[in-house]
């Protein structure tokens, strides 16, 4: 989205955050473009040449956070070359995002959006995982068995995920710590206990 969008993105970049903070602040259902627009710091003519509407301005948010989940964990996946070192890279970005990237109580603010919202982008990052993940996913001791595929384990670590974002944990280590168990990238206290 922002991409195609050349010079203007920094604009309409702009606009997306103030709408998901003034969202993360009030919910959808108070938004109003006005004070999307005074937030944005641009005049209202600009932000209704970019959105003419609140539908459409919802409608990008949701494209918007796709594309910054594709771009981030791009990026982290990248940075790593052992897969097994993809995969927790990965997932430690799974807990990290949904962390930094919605609002602190998003169930308390508007829960139907909240989980409208959640519903529409698991399929999306379903397929950008399991694409990005490629062979690394294969760590997995499931998928390598054959008894996941790529995209089952995939929307495993995102609801496990997500469910993080419902019902935060107060360390989201320990999260991390199950999704790496599930992974079979055991760790030390799952070993002593097991041992």
């Amino acid at each position: 989205m922002l991409k195609d969008m050349g010079p203007s993105s920094t604009t309409v970049e702009s606009i997306l955050e103030a709408a998901r903070t003034a969202i993360a602040e009030r919910g959808p259902s108070k938004l109003t473009l006005s004070a999307v627009a005074n937030a944005a710091g641009i005049s209202r003519p600009t932000l209704y040449r970019w959105f003419p509407t609140k539908a459409d301005l919802l409608a990008a948010i949701t494209a918007y956070e796709e594309e910054r989940f594709d771009i981030g964990l791009q990026l982290v996946i990248d940075a790593q070359r052992a897969p097994k070192r993809r995969l927790e890279a990965a997932l430690r970005y799974l807990v990290n995002y949904l962390d930094e990237s919605t609002m602190p109580d998003p169930i308390g603010v508007d829960p139907e959006y909240a989980l409208r919202s959640m519903a529409r982008s698991i399929g999306p990052h379903i397929e950008i995982l399991a694409r990005l993940l490629g062979d690394a996913i294969l760590e997995v001791p499931a998928v390598r068995a054959g008894a996941l595929t790529a995209e089952q384990a995939a929307e495993l670590f995102l609801r496990m995920a997500y469910s993080h974002y419902l019902v935060p944990h107060p360390d989201p280590e320990v999260l991390l710590t199950m999704m790496r168990d599930l992974a079979g990238m055991y760790s030390r206290s799952a070993r002593s206990i097991a041992g």
